[in-house]
């Protein structure tokens, strides 16, 4: 299985860059624009078993997704599983891990198969990587940007 890591230091402690995390309009907000990323159903703040529906614009086409909260440990972190999407696998980790200074770093840690077929031959390991560390670059810097003092 494929696997997609960054770190993210955040201007903040755990306590408050969990809260903004779980919910679902703070990702939206933080979402890249060609995304285009609309929720059909989610809550306000997800929780363990928590499933959200969206729909985003990957490969320019619009594609729509149910993630399931699979793990979830207050202030620490929580783990999302794709139930339905292109990718035969799918689970993300967003962990916070305490820095110095009351500040706090986000490690996203994707596990990921790309699809197989015809499909896979456009959408290959590499190209999703790419598109994930693009993805990764926007969201830090909105993420500083949101949670700064």
């Amino acid at each position: 299985m494929a696997v997609f890591e960054s770190r993210t230091p955040l201007p903040c402690n755990a306590e408050r860059a969990f809260s903004f995390l779980t919910r679902p309009a703070n990702m939206k907000a933080i979402a890249p624009p060609d995304l285009d990323m609309v929720f059909v159903t989610a809550p306000e703040v997800i929780e363990l078993g928590s499933k959200l529906v969206f729909k985003v614009r990957g490969f320019g086409i619009v594609q729509e997704f149910e993630h399931e909260i699979v793990g979830f440990e207050p202030q620490v972190s929580f783990r999302e599983k794709m139930l339905r999407g292109p990718l035969p696998k799918w689970t993300h980790d967003y962990i916070l891990e305490p820095a110095d200074n009351d500040l706090v770093v986000l490690i996203n840690r994707i596990e990921f198969e790309p699809p197989g077929g015809m499909l896979g031959m456009i959408v290959t390991e590499a190209r999703v990587k790419d598109q994930l560390q693009e993805g990764h670059l926007h969201r830090s810097a909105a993420l500083q940007k949101h949670l700064a003092p």
